[in-house]
């Protein structure tokens, strides 16, 4: 077989069924389509279309467990992960599959992200640096910019969203999948400088453009469009493996601790709910 798509879900069905139709509108031939489904409490299994396949998960047990599940159960040489907030557009699919036929060394390949608007979202970057998480936590968009997200142009980048991140079975067997150690985020990070440190190439697609709500599968309400709970303590797990842990983490921690309560304080300030972000700060503390 030649593409599977894998889309984890977890009490998202409606969203994961447009996700699905979406999918199979312009689905390839010899192509498969597999939701895993993640211990969900809102029927989703009914309410996938006839042509998918769903793994059922009897209980949630996050989003890199149900990830690996999917994969590998499926059977095409090239893997889509899709998130189930993800819509692909006409020709994404087919972008995905020349890439990575015109390019032998094109080990994993990132989507186009857009916003429903069309205007981009990141879609990947450099290996992240400590003032690019200092950038992340404190909202400072401009600064994690410079130190870590990629231009609207096309580029070769360290690493790829992983909302709609395809890339070779090879790939996938001699990496080892996706860990399972963090909260929800990062996993893409590491799986992608695995496969660079392979020596496969990692790449935007630009022609495969998906829409992503942003966030929609794991903090719908949240204004920050993502859970800080979850991705700012992640990063000082990527960054405690990636570097050495013994002078890397104990600054890190104490550093993105301190931005968070900064911004904390600046929320409540201004009259905000800053109960999520006092509570990162102290999920940070505890990674």
């Amino acid at each position: 077989m030649k593409l599977s798509i894998v889309i984890p879900t977890f009490d998202t069905a409606a969203m994961t069924k447009r996700c699905c139709e979406a999918v199979l509108a312009s689905l390839p031939a010899d192509a498969e389509v597999i939701v895993v489904d993640d211990g969900s409490r809102d029927d989703t299994a009914s309410m996938m279309p006839p042509r998918v396949r769903v793994i059922r998960l009897e209980e949630n047990r996050g989003y890199a467990i149900a990830a690996n599940r999917g994969v590998n159960e499926s059977a095409g040489d090239i893997v889509l992960l899709l998130n189930s907030d993800a819509i692909v557009e006409a020709g994404a699919l087919d972008a995905f599959l020349r890439a990575f036929e015109d390019d032998p060394r094109l080990g994993v390949a990132g989507a186009r992200l857009l916003n429903a608007g069309g205007t981009p979202q990141w879609s990947g970057g450099r290996t992240p640096t400590l003032p690019w998480m200092i950038g992340v936590v404190s909202g400072a968009g401009a600064l994690a910019r410079v130190f870590g997200a990629v231009s609207d142009k096309p580029a070769e980048v360290d690493w790829v969203s992983g909302a709609a991140m395809a890339f070779r079975r090879e790939v996938w067997d001699k990496a080892g999948g996706l860990s399972e150690r963090y909260r929800f985020y990062c996993q893409d990070i590491d799986f992608c400088l695995d496969a660079r440190a392979l020596g496969w190439d990692v790449r935007i697609i630009e022609d495969a453009r998906v829409i992503h709500a942003h966030g929609a599968t794991i903090a719908p309400s949240h204004p920050l469009h993502y859970d800080p709970e979850k991705l700012w303590p992640d990063l000082v797990t990527w960054g405690s493996a990636h570097y050495s842990r013994f002078w890397w983490a104990p600054r890190a921690r104490r550093i993105l601790a301190g931005v968070a309560w900064l911004r904390a304080i600046a929320w409540k300030l201004r009259g905000r709910d800053a109960a999520p972000l006092i509570r990162a700060a102290r999920a940070i503390r505890r990674s």
